[in-house]
Parts: structure tokens; C-alpha cells; sequence
């Protein structure tokens, strides 16, 4: 390979390494269009408090045209920048660039004013400088290895060089140019090792999670075992009820028409009847102690935000092509379930594993939890809605049902406990298919009002 394809993709790569280490969020923030303006309105104001202030002449002494003229980039560009990416969540390459730009024009201005104002001014101003250009490489992780702002910062500090109105100017911004450019490598290449260790400590929470789920997931099973040996109480409770309402009216008849059946046979249909209630009594208690080992007496008041977020954590390592995204709106903070919080994150895990797996052959590759108030009734709404195969016509218009499952190595016990779970809370699960495709999971709990 020649040398020129050969370092045209070390810059590709080092730039697409660079986009990756960004926090989208956090740049929007900090360059909104609420920001800009509120820049445009209270730079020149201090501009002018540095011009004609009290002793600002003697201090200062700047033009205060020229700095007005230095300033006019920055804010064009970081306003025609807020406005190109208003609502969005995120910026394309092209973005990343502009905003090298309009970066370096903001460290232009702060340079501008160093070269325009006179010597005791001009420190000031060169600290400044040192401190938005350390705060530049902390924001967008400015390192050695990725040096695209530390290249335009270069290109603003020799650019505002050029005004420099004495060769003390000049000895100060061969001092403050060097150390602002390292400064901005150090605090990006910090900010980058606190990315990492933060990424290996959710890693490692993650792991601890994962074995956690799998006590969770066992823990369901032995709930959902429980489940399905009620459902087989129920069963016998009916045969017994059967087999004691015959005998109870072979009993009656007898009571009519004396000296019916011999003596061991009466005797034996008493027997029966005894036996029958008996067995029901033991299988009411039995039960009993089922549902209270597993779903608590009284409902708690659950905070939902670290329940949620460690279903995204824990599940987003699992799955991570799978973008699962959580919203709490804030009057939707809390809900009252049986068993608390772990009851909690049974029901969202086993609905969002659901949704990662999809039918076994096709999973989601997005998943968005909302929390809200239900409108009507006041109740928290919870919609988990994905983009997946969603769920079979006939499906649908079935109810719930254990062990009935669309996977090859599913077992049909996710969504029936969790059903059962949030009904032991007074709520409901209901199901659909989305418009656009994937599925829809909406689920109303009672809540506390806060």
C-alpha cells in the first residue's frame, strides 16, 4: 500500500475512534441553541464591561470592534449549528466535523482578545484561554491518538497570533499556545481513562448482574413450577368437589328412603366424603403457602428508575446489539407490587428478554421502556414496545398461557409468570402488534401518588 492510502486510513480510522469515544448528549447540551443564545447576549455584554468599565482602559484597553468582529464566527456557527441539530440525538460525520470548527472559532476569539489587549489584560485573558480549552478536551476526549480539535486549536492560536500588538504578545503566546494545546491533551486523554475504567467497573457489575439473573431466572422457575402445581390443585380440587357432591347426594337420598344401602356401604360413602374434604383442606393449605412464599402480603412502593436501568445494564451486555433504551417520566417514578422490587424486575427482564430473542430465529434491535401516567385512571402505564417479529395472529387472540412458547428452546413460562406476577399486584398485561411492526407490551400498575 503507498504511503498516501496508507495514512488517508489512519486518519479514517483514528477519526471514527474518535466519533465513538463522544458523547452525543452531553455536546447537544452544551451546544443548544438556548446556550447560543444566551452566549450571543452575555459575551458581547462582558466585552463591553472589559471595554468601559471603570479602568478597564488602562487595564484592558481593547478595540472593541475588532473583538466584536474576532466573536462573530463563533456565534454564527454555534447558532447555525444548534439550529441544524435541534431535536436530534444524534450527529453525523459531517457534524463532528462543523464542530471542529466552531470550537477552534471560539478558541480564536479567547486568543483574539489575548493579542488585542494590552499585557496585564491579556494574562487574564490567556487564562481564560487555558481554561476553555481544558474544558474542550474533557467534553470531546481529545487524546494523542485523535487529535482533531488539538489540530484546529493549533490552527485558531496561530491564526490570532498574527494580531498580536507587541512581541510580549508574542513571548506570551509562545508560553499559553503550547501549554493550552496540552492542557487540552491532558484532560481529553483523562477524561478517556475514566471512560474506560467506568466501562470495565459496568462490565464487571454487569457479570455480578448476570449471575444474579440466573438466581432471578431459577427463582422464576420454581415460582412458575409452583404456578403450574396450583393450576394442577385446581384440577384435583374440581375431581375431589365432584366425587364428595355425589357421594354428599347419595347421602341425601339415603337420608330419604332409610335402610337404602347395607350398613359397610353407607359407611363407605361417609368415608369418601371425609376423605374428599380432607384432601381439599390439605391442598387449600398447601396453596396457601405457595402464594405466600411467593408474592409477599402487602404491596411496596418501588422506585423504578434503578429497577429499569439495571434491567437496560444487565440486559444490554447480554444482547448488545439490542439498543434498549428506558424513559421515566417524572410523575411516573413509583408503582406499588407484591414482593417489591424483585418482583419488579422479573416482570420487565423476562418481557425484555422476550423481546431480545424474538421467536427464537429473529430478536429486536431496539427496545424502548416508557413509564407513565395513565391519563384516565392515574395507574403507572409501562409500555415495553420493540421492533421485532412481534407476536402470531392467533397468539394474540388467545389468552396467556404456560408452557406455549413460539421458540424452539422456550419454555412459555416468561410471559405467563409475568402476567401472573403483575395481576397479583392488581394490574393487567396486555398484549398487540405494532403498526410499524414488533410488539407491544402494556402494563398498568396501581401506584402511590408522590
Amino acid at each position: 500500500m503507498s504511503p498516501l492510502p496508507r495514512w488517508r486510513q489512519l486518519v479514517h480510522d483514528s477519526f471514527k475512534r474518535w466519533v465513538r469515544s463522544q458523547d452525543p448528549q452531553e455536546v447537544l447540551a452544551a451546544a443548544s441553541l438556548q446556550a447560543w443564545l444566551s452566549s450571543a447576549l452575555v459575551i458581547p455584554a462582558v466585552l463591553a464591561l472589559a471595554v468601559w468599565a471603570p479602568g478597564a482602559k488602562s487595564f484592558f484597553d481593547l478595540p472593541f470592534l475588532e473583538a466584536l468582529a474576532c466573536l462573530a464566527p463563533s456565534l454564527v456557527l454555534g447558532i447555525v449549528f444548534a439550529l441544524l441539530h435541534r431535536g436530534r440525538q444524534r450527529l453525523e460525520w459531517w457534524g463532528w466535523l462543523y464542530l471542529v470548527v466552531g470550537t477552534a472559532a471560539l478558541q480564536f476569539y479567547l486568543a483574539a482578545l489575548m493579542a488585542l489587549a494590552k499585557m496585564p489584560g491579556a494574562v487574564v485573558f490567556g487564562a481564560v484561554l487555558l481554561f476553555t480549552t481544558g474544558y474542550h478536551g474533557r467534553l470531546h476526549r481529545v487524546a494523542p491518538t485523535q487529535p482533531f480539535l488539538a489540530l484546529g486549536s493549533a490552527v485558531a492560536l496561530g491564526l490570532a497570533a498574527l494580531l498580536s500588538r507587541s512581541e510580549e504578545h508574542g513571548a506570551l503566546f509562545a508560553v499559553m499556545g503550547p501549554l493550552a494545546i496540552m492542557l487540552e491533551l491532558y484532560t481529553g486523554s483523562f477524561a478517556l481513562r475514566h471512560d474506560l475504567a467506568r466501562a470495565e467497573a459496568e462490565q464487571l457489575r454487569a457479570a455480578v448482574q448476570a449471575q444474579m439473573l440466573e438466581q432471578q431466572e431459577r427463582d422464576v422457575g420454581r415460582l412458575s413450577q409452583a404456578l403450574v402445581q396450583i393450576l394442577g390443585y385446581n384440577h384435583d380440587i374440581n375431581n375431589t368437589l365432584m366425587s364428595v357432591s355425589a357421594a354428599a347426594d347419595m347421602l341425601s337420598v339415603m337420608g330419604v328412603q332409610r335402610n337404602a344401602l347395607p350398613r359397610a356401604e353407607f359407611e363407605e360413602l361417609v368415608r369418601e366424603v371425609n376423605e374428599g374434604l380432607a384432601r381439599i383442606r390439605e391442598m387449600v393449605i398447601e396453596i396457601r403457602q405457595k402464594g405466600r412464599r411467593s408474592v409477599s402480603h402487602e404491596p411496596e412502593n418501588v422506585h423504578l428508575v434503578p429497577v429499569l436501568e439495571s434491567v437496560r445494564t444487565s440486559l444490554g451486555w447480554r444482547f448488545p446489539d439490542v439498543d434498549i433504551q428506558v424513559k421515566v417520566e417524572d410523575q411516573a417514578t413509583h408503582a406499588l407490587l407484591r414482593g417489591g422490587a424483585t418482583t419488579l424486575r422479573r416482570v420487565v427482564e423476562n418481557l425484555v428478554l422476550n423481546a431480545c430473542e424474538g421467536n427464537g430465529q429473529q430478536g429486536a434491535a431496539q427496545v424502548d421502556i416508557l413509564a407513565r401516567s395513565e391519563p384516565y385512571s392515574g395507574r403507572l402505564e409501562l409500555l415495553i414496545a420493540d421492533d421485532g417479529p412481534g407476536f402470531p395472529a392467533e397468539k394474540l387472540k388467545a389468552p396467556i398461557e404456560g408452557l406455549s412458547t413460539t421458540k424452539p428452546n422456550g419454555t412459555g413460562l416468561g410471559l405467563y409468570t409475568s402476567e401472573c406476577l403483575i395481576r397479583a399486584s392488581g394490574g393487567t398485561l396486555e398484549r398487540h402488534n405494532r403498526p410499524t411492526g414488533g410488539a407491544q407490551l402494556r402494563i398498568l400498575l396501581p401506584r402511590e401518588l408522590r
